[in-house]
């Protein structure tokens, strides 16, 4: 888990929740991919590279 630490803000950079602040709310180490959390009900999981830090949005 190099790229996000669990906690920080992020975004997706494609698809319908492009440009939506989710947080990174797990890592799963097998398939090397965030869980995030877009709204208390909704979240999806993403490669790294699929993501980005909100800050640098």
């Amino acid at each position: 888990m190099d790229a996000f630490r669990l906690g920080e803000g992020v975004t997706v950079t494609t698809g319908p929740l492009q440009g939506i602040y989710g947080v990174i709310v797990f890592y799963d180490q097998q398939q090397k991919r965030y869980l995030v959390r877009f709204t208390g009900q909704q979240q999806l999981y993403f490669s790294p590279e699929e993501i980005i830090l909100w800050s640098k949005k």
